[in-house]
């Protein structure tokens, strides 16, 4: 069986030599036409090549696996949480004039990312305040002992925090919210486009933020590939194409 893996970030180079190592023919690809020439497997990166650069390429008993197929499953999105909360931390530490330890550190949205980070800061010292809107969220955030918010709700609360993780993409840290903030605090927006902040009004307010998308990738491509290679296996079991 052979793997064509289109380019995309350092994960699918990753996944191209585990998958050679596993003895499996596989090579990288840039192009669509030579992927499509080559492989009975076409793995697209998550995001950036749509599966309709493949139409009238593909021959019958191929199988084509888009970056949707990863994304759109339970399993990856909780693995590759992990790899994002971490790339959030490192950026926090690097990034924040003090320590976790001893610092409060406000998650928004109680979601399967920000479960990992609200666990990882509450293990470094941090006073953990977890933001949600849903009252199973809330009671969860209570079993685990963080403080909580609301996300809809934050006005007044702001100007406490030393640092700030989004993972809601939508607009929850508007101008007047960031106004709130005191000058140290670090903002890393973690939500996929359009992101949750207002990042003009950030840049106008000097507030210290990144957008951070894609981290498992670009902090931790090793894990994020064999959790890529784990799933593919996955997806490609339950379509009888192993």
């Amino acid at each position: 069986m052979r793997f064509s893996i289109m380019e995309g970030d350092a994960r699918a180079k990753r996944l191209c030599e585990i998958l050679s190592e596993e003895g499996a023919e596989a090579r990288l690809f840039k192009s669509a036409e030579d992927a499509a020439a080559f492989g009975d497997i076409i793995v697209l990166p998550l995001k950036g090549v749509p599966a309709s650069h493949f139409n009238g390429l593909l021959r019958e008993g191929q199988t084509l696996v888009r970056g949707e197929d990863f994304l759109s499953r339970e399993d990856f999105a909780v693995l590759n949480a992990i790899a994002t909360a971490e790339g959030a931390l490192e950026i926090a530490m690097r990034e924040m004039p003090i320590t976790l330890h001893g610092s409060e550190a406000l998650v928004i949205g109680y979601g399967r990312i920000g479960k990992q980070l609200c666990e990882r800061l509450s293990a470094l010292g941090a006073r953990v305040t977890a933001s949600a809107r849903r009252d199973a969220d809330f009671a969860w955030i209570a079993a685990r002992g963080y403080a909580a918010a609301h996300s809809m709700r934050l006005d007044g609360t702001l100007h406490r925090y030393d640092a700030v993780f989004n993972t809601v993409p939508e607009l929850v840290l508007p101008a007047e919210r960031l106004n709130e903030l005191k000058q140290a605090c670090v903002v890393i927006d973690l939500a996929s486009a359009p992101g949750g902040m207002d990042f003009e009004a950030a840049e106008r307010l000097g507030v210290r933020y990144l957008w951070a998308l894609s981290l498992p990738g670009k902090c931790a491509p090793e894990s994020a590939a064999r959790v890529m290679r784990l799933v593919l296996n996955r997806i490609l079991e339950e379509r009888g194409a192993l």
